[in-house]
């Protein structure tokens, strides 16, 4: 039996399973997924509520409806994105 739970009731035990339910196949999870983390580690605004990684507000936006097979159709935005910090590392 699978149980749906929606993204406001997730925690660390993140099931990708509603998320590949959402997009039709793994494999397109896959992509869309990757797809939108890199944006999200870029800097772009996440479309549902802040506080976890850039892996998990994927899937938390694919399970949300907020993004979908059709955001891998679409152009990639070249908008100016802000700044990553570099750490200094010695």
């Amino acid at each position: 039996m699978i149980t749906k739970t929606y993204a406001q009731e997730r925690t660390a035990g993140l099931s990708s399973q509603a998320a590949v339910e959402a997009i039709g196949n793994r494999y397109a999870l896959i992509l869309v997924g990757s797809r939108r983390m890199r944006e999200l580690g870029r800097g772009d605004a996440p479309k549902v509520d802040r506080g976890h990684g850039p892996a998990v507000t994927a899937l938390l936006e694919i399970e949300a409806g907020k993004v979908g097979l059709d955001y891998l159709l679409r152009e990639q935005e070249l908008a100016e994105r802000k700044p990553r910090r570099v750490r200094n590392t010695f």
